[in-house]
């Protein structure tokens, strides 16, 4: 009976190392997914500041929580839409150029709203790229 025990014993402490491993890789992944994402700058124009030279990955589109005006690390609006571009291309984005943005307004809107009051969230598009 003490044999089963130890034996018990041992499986359940060499389970808990493996969840504590996948834990830590977990969060290795996250903390470099949340870097690359930081970095990624967002433009209006299809101009860069000091990057002239770009290679297009492709569309983007996400949930933005205000305008890419607000860019600043602040800014709920960031995230969102950066995550989108990281999501579809990767690490590769260096910068996300013509964004534009619009407001939709929500289907959960319980009554009609003055103007700049109603309910719903901005929506951003652009072009990922990839500096050369």
């Amino acid at each position: 009976m003490k044999a089963w025990l130890m034996i018990i014993l041992a499986l359940g402490i060499a389970g808990c190392g493996a969840v504590a491993t996948e834990g830590a890789k977990l969060q290795q992944e996250n903390t470099a997914k949340e870097a690359s994402v930081k970095r990624i700058v967002l433009s209006q124009t299809a101009d860069v500041p000091g990057h002239s030279k770009y290679t297009q990955l492709g569309s983007v589109e996400g949930v933005c929580g205000r305008a890419p005006a607000y860019d600043d690390d602040n800014s709920s609006a960031s995230p969102g839409f950066k995550h989108a571009a990281y999501n579809k291309y990767g690490d590769k984005v260096d910068a996300i150029i013509d964004v534009d943005s619009w407001f939709v307004i929500s289907n959960q809107a319980s009554a009609p709203q003055g103007p700049g009051n109603a309910e719903g969230h901005f929506q951003c598009k652009g072009i990922a790229v990839h500096f050369e």
